[in-house]
């Protein structure tokens, strides 16, 4: 990958936020990213993006990548969403355009709750359905969820010892390494470890994943609070859920739900993608126009 896709750069503050940035125009969106990942998972939409917009800045969440990871009770939607504002206030962007991935979509909903004023448009990236009020939760699709986080996860607390191995965790029994990879997908998975003893471990914090399942599995919009969002809303689904050929995570039916709720004003529906692929080519390119169109306007 090319070492001069992002230019990084940090928010100051009691916690500091590290991000990388694409582009150099005066209103980048803001990309947050997934509950285990990093910045780096928006290598392909960043690149397509390419200079002559107005970029991307895409931060590192607390906890994760090379972002501060203080202690427990630091984290949830709402210290998530007060840093997004942070940062648009670093970047001097008054009304910003948020896009968000699974966790991160969740993030960009609170903060467009919280912070009306400061959000211009959402695009929501397999993320972002509506929490369910008790007597409305699917089991299938909860135990899904939850089987897809605990992969995630597990890798959390482990040390690989090569570079490598932690390919085989994802890939196993390929044997692949850096070079078998493209190149957006390689530069995520290098960026994802940390040198430790004995080896190398993901970067994110494995407390901080938890305390936030539990925010966004308690605090996240309901279909009620939804409706008060009024900012344009582009929402774009993989066809598959954590693993090929599984349920994707927001059915037609929940899909429904949204666009009854919210502003919808774009859909994409991402056939063959899972909740990881779609953010990689090939399937990048079929929603990466949304961060440099004016969809939203008007």
């Amino acid at each position: 990958m090319e070492r001069t896709l992002w230019t990084t750069g940090s928010v100051l503050g009691e916690v500091r936020l590290a991000f990388g940035r694409v582009g150099e125009g005066a209103e980048p969106v803001l990309a947050l990213h997934g509950i285990t990942a990093q910045h780096r998972a928006f290598n392909s939409s960043a690149r397509l993006l390419g200079p002559a917009a107005n970029g991307m800045v895409a931060l590192d969440l607390r906890g994760r990548g090379n972002s501060d990871k203080p202690s427990s009770g630091s984290y949830g939607l709402a210290r998530h969403s007060e840093d997004a504002v942070r940062t648009l206030d670093s970047l001097e962007i008054e009304r910003g355009v948020l896009v968000g991935h699974s966790m991160g979509a969740f993030v960009a909903l609170n903060t467009a709750l919280s912070y009306p004023e400061r959000v211009a448009a959402l695009v929501l990236l397999d993320g972002g359905w509506p929490r369910p009020e008790e007597e409305e939760v699917n089991e299938e699709e909860s135990a899904a969820i939850e089987e897809g986080l605990a992969r995630a996860f597990r890798r959390l607390d482990m040390v690989f010892e090569t570079p490598e191995d932690y390919l085989d965790f994802w890939f196993p029994g390929q044997g692949l390494t850096f070079e078998d990879l493209p190149p957006d997908l390689a530069d995520y998975y290098r960026y994802d470890l940390g040198e430790v003893e004995g080896g190398y471990q993901p970067k994110a914090s494995h407390e901080a994943a938890e305390e936030d399942t539990e925010s966004f599995s308690s605090e996240s919009p309901t279909v009620a609070q939804m409706g008060n969002i009024e900012c344009p809303v582009a929402l774009v689904r993989a066809a598959e859920g954590f693993f090929p050929d599984s349920k994707p995570l927001i059915s037609d039916e929940t899909r429904d739900v949204m666009a009854e709720a919210l502003n919808l004003r774009s859909e994409t529906l991402l056939q063959g993608a899972n909740h990881y692929s779609m953010l990689f080519e090939p399937f990048a390119g079929r929603w990466a126009g949304l961060l440099s169109s004016d969809w939203w306007r008007g």
